[in-house]
């Protein structure tokens, strides 16, 4: 039988040009979760609109809906029906099971921002590779945006019903994104409490300011401890290993910065901007690694200008990192401008 899914339309044109490549890959990976047998995946002209369309061998289960509802280019889903030579559609309900509105990724605008779906797709990326198929599940995922900036990554991972935890050394974009989290959910009506903490290493080798919200969507929730957690951190991503324990998260995803908009800083006294993330990696990617579980996953994007793929297998790699290479996780490059060619790189902790 076969299948057919209608791309997101709220997103930019160039980037949904971009996106009909990128489905592809998004899809094949999630569809290793699935319990039907999904082959023949490609992108399909129906009457004049483009459709990822596959096959699959038995009809899609209610957790195989779920999983596909998730996916960052799906707006509805459709079973095809040939009648008289004529394709038909016959619309499937999507199931989402989100915690928070979908909204919530795209309110906040600011130069520099990762599109949210594109953040999106990497978070689903990331939950989809993951070795043990039990874990696809959303129950009690922790994840970890190592360079945050104002949090689009965590609130892509919250609607999904994610524990979001993020760390950004600017104080400036925290504090912005402190003050939307919390007028989004009192004006959403979640019940919720913020706790404000200041830490420091030893003899104040760093300083950070802890913002953490814990949430509900009703009262009864919360009161039975049926929470979510944001957490957004003030401090120097280098010292992820101070702030979390060991083996704390499950995954962790992040867009690294470019140096158009910004650029990495990975110390505090640094008055200039490394437009190459090499110098970040060297210096935090031991600390973010000692946070991720054995077997979990990291999805970062960079721009391959600045850093060959290669190089970047390598620093992972030297960091206990296993590349995951096979030719879906290939298929991600794309160009964002003339400057950047963005490519997403896809590593499980050993």
């Amino acid at each position: 039988m076969t299948y057919a899914i209608l791309y997101h339309p709220g997103h930019n044109r160039v980037y949904f040009e971009t996106s009909l490549k990128l489905s592809v890959s998004e899809f094949i990976i999630a569809a290793r979760n699935l319990s039907a047998e999904c082959g023949d995946i490609r992108r399909q002209n129906i009457c004049g609109v483009d459709y990822l369309t596959f096959e699959a061998k038995k009809e899609l289960s209610g957790p195989d809906i779920k999983i596909i509802s998730g996916l960052s280019f799906v707006y509805a889903l459709f079973k095809t029906e040939d009648i008289g030579g004529e394709t038909y559609l016959k619309p499937i309900r999507k199931i989402n099971e989100n915690f928070a509105h979908e909204s919530m990724g795209t309110i906040l605008k600011y130069t520099g921002k990762t599109n949210e779906i594109f953040t999106r797709m990497m978070i689903n990326i990331a939950v989809n590779s993951r070795d043990d198929k039990n874990t696809v599940k959303n129950e009690n995922i922790k994840l970890l945006d190592p360079v945050a900036g104002k949090g689009t990554t965590l609130f892509e991972g919250l609607i999904k019903g994610y524990d979001v935890y993020g760390i950004e050394i600017g104080d400036g974009a925290v504090n912005e994104a402190y003050h939307f989290v919390k007028k989004f959910l009192e004006t959403a009506k979640y019940k919720f409490e913020h706790k404000e903490m200041k830490i420091s290493g030893p003899n104040k080798a760093f300083t950070a300011l802890r913002h953490t919200f814990i949430t509900a969507g009703t009262k009864e929730d919360f009161k039975n401890k049926n929470t979510k957690t944001v957490e957004l951190i003030a401090g120097n991503s280098l010292y992820a290993n101070k702030f979390y324990k060991k083996n704390f998260f499950d995954i962790i995803a992040g867009d690294l910065p470019y140096g158009v908009q910004h650029g990495n800083v990975t110390n505090e006294k640094q008055s200039s901007l490394t437009r190459n993330p090499a110098e970040l990696l060297a210096a935090c990617l031991t600390s973010w690694s000692q946070v991720l579980k054995p077997g979990g996953i990291i999805v970062l994007a960079w721009n391959s200008n600045v850093l060959p793929r290669k190089k970047m297998e390598e620093i992972f790699t030297e960091h206990g990192l296993t590349v995951k290479n096979d030719d879906v996780y290939l298929q991600f490059k794309h160009r964002v401008d003339k400057s950047i060619l963005r490519d997403i790189i896809v590593g499980a902790r050993d």
